[in-house]
């Protein structure tokens, strides 16, 4: 039975017991003193006292019905919120967390706002449409279909979410409050400052351009194949070997493009140099498209890591001047 349905129920048993309970009221006394004195009189106080409890217990029954369905109800809508509270964090933080919004990404907000409309209250509609709006806002500010996130525009961003997220606290009952402004402030610029992370851009000069750190190994180690084709991967690794900036899986000095690719995969990350513009590419499940930046050796394709700290290419330069590789 619908809880609609329940209600109306448990309104027609009340309805009833009223009736009864005015009737007694105004017609037992009468009936009482006409009715012969003993098992008479007996079998009509019984009868009526039995009446009215049944009607009473019915409507204890409905009324138990009607809490345990609204209790139900309750606990679905608030497990169908937290859902969609969580998809909706978890898209947005895959666009922070790579600096990227792509197609793909901004396309998944339209429908997580429509159910909002369903199921959320609108403080907390209107909170999420502000975060939407600076998100869609972004994108359109460029025709790329992947759009960088400026450190600035994540600032805002955060600051949208965490109010978004204090009226979801008390849209699902967590507070009856909002959160307290000056702990609000505290938590926002705790994550901006928890996010940015002072970055070495120390050029390295190489054929005369001065390059980043990644862009110089690679550029090193491309123009030294060149120069000795045709060579062959036993011989490469010799000189370049696999390990010299790390043993993980992730921190390789190279991986041939099959292992890359199959890293990017399996990961959504690409930490080797495939492509020009794989940059755009950081989701797993989506190929890069193109070989430009794969060296080809004479036996193997192999690609460059493209993931160094200053400790690690100084490692490098130290390798290269042993083996008398031109670095500068």
């Amino acid at each position: 039975m619908s809880l609609k349905k329940t209600k109306k129920k448990g309104f027609q048993t009340l309805i009833s017991i009223a009736v009864i309970g005015i009737a007694v009221y105004l017609g037992f006394t009468p009936l009482f003193s006409l009715t012969p004195e003993g098992v008479p009189q007996a079998v009509i106080t019984s009868s009526f006292g039995a009446i009215f409890v049944i009607i009473l217990t019915m409507y204890l029954l409905n009324k138990q019905t009607e809490v345990e369905q609204e209790s139900k109800r309750g606990q679905k809508i608030f497990e169908e919120k937290i859902g969609l509270y969580n998809e909706i964090l978890n898209t947005i933080k895959s666009m922070l967390s790579d600096g990227k919004i792509s197609e793909e990404e901004i396309n998944k907000l339209p429908f997580p706002v429509i159910k909002l409309s369903m199921l959320a209250d609108n403080q907390s509609i209107s909170s999420f449409v502000e975060v939407y709006s600076k998100l869609n806002k972004i994108y359109q500010n460029s025709e790329d279909d992947s759009v960088d996130i400026t450190d600035e525009e994540k600032d805002s961003i955060y600051r949208l979410l965490i109010a978004f997220a204090s009226h979801c606290r008390k849209d699902i009952g967590i507070s009856e409050e909002d959160i307290d402004t000056s702990i609000l402030s505290n938590t926002v610029n705790t994550i901006i400052e928890s996010t940015k992370k002072k970055r070495d851009y120390t050029k390295f000069n190489f054929n005369g351009k001065d390059l980043s750190k990644n862009r110089y190994v690679y550029e090193v180690i491309s123009t030294y194949v060149k120069d000795k084709s045709p060579l062959c991967i036993n011989e490469f690794n010799k000189i370049f070997p696999r390990d010299l900036k790390g043993k993980s899986n992730s921190d390789e000095l190279w991986k041939t493009y099959d292992e890359a690719i199959k890293h990017y995969e399996d990961t959504g990350y690409t930490r080797y140099f495939i492509s020009i513009d794989q940059g755009k590419d950081k989701k797993a499940g989506k190929p890069i498209q193109g070989k430009e930046l794969v060296i080809n050796l004479d036996d193997a394709e192999v690609c460059i890591s493209n993931q160094w700290d200053h400790k690690g290419v100084k490692k490098f330069i130290e390798k290269i001047k042993e083996e008398k590789i031109r670095f500068e």
